[in-house]
């Protein structure tokens, strides 16, 4: 990337918070396809679980192997399931791109429930460019300032350098309008990405 797109000092003047929602969907979009971690975390978690919550991860696996619609996906992504099991359900819709990114895409679109935006997010990381390109093209019509900040982060991940001016262009409006939030973040990380630099 070009450093003379981006202003003079930028990194300099524009650090990254330590922790921020935005870093923690890019760790969790990292290490979540690497399986020595997966089982690592989940050795240290294992005894930690209640055994009324590891009944509740093993149904929910059954339960994601057996959808088959995109439509199915969307309802149980909008179910209040356990964390544990977004890296099966991240897979599976992987493996079924064309029936289940449309009908998502357009639920992330209006969406203000976190657990959507999350596991929306986690999977575009992955996705196909064809639905990255319509992440791009439907981005103005995203409501929620924080999907709006995630969904930044999916361009970074991406890799997707064209989308810098908008990323910029974010940074400084989420910034300006929500003082208080971190959404600014979202941007920020993704250019630093972009970079090299995350």
């Amino acid at each position: 990337m070009d450093k003379k797109l981006l202003p003079r000092n930028f990194f300099r003047d524009n650090p990254l918070d330590k922790m921020s929602a935005p870093l923690i969907a890019h760790f969790s979009m990292t290490a979540g396809f690497d399986e020595k971690l997966q089982n690592a975390m989940w050795d240290i978690l294992e005894g930690e679980i209640e055994p009324d919550r590891k009944v509740r991860i093993e149904e929910e696996k059954a339960e994601i192997a057996q959808l088959e619609t995109g439509d199915a996906v969307v309802k149980f992504i909008r179910s209040d399931y356990d964390i544990v099991n977004r890296e099966l359900l991240c897979k599976k819709v992987l493996a079924m791109q064309a029936e289940v990114l449309p009908p998502l895409l357009r639920r992330f679109q209006t969406s203000f429930q976190d657990s959507v935006t999350e596991t929306t997010v986690y999977i575009l990381g992955h996705a196909e460019r064809e639905y990255v390109d319509q992440l791009i093209e439907m981005y103005p019509e995203i409501r929620n300032p924080y999907a709006q900040s995630m969904a930044c982060v999916a361009l970074g991940v991406q890799e997707r350098e064209d989308t810098l001016p908008l990323l910029l262009r974010e940074y400084e409006r989420l910034k300006r309008q929500y003082p208080e939030e971190s959404y600014c973040q979202g941007p920020l990380l993704a250019i630093y990405i972009l970079y090299g630099k995350a």
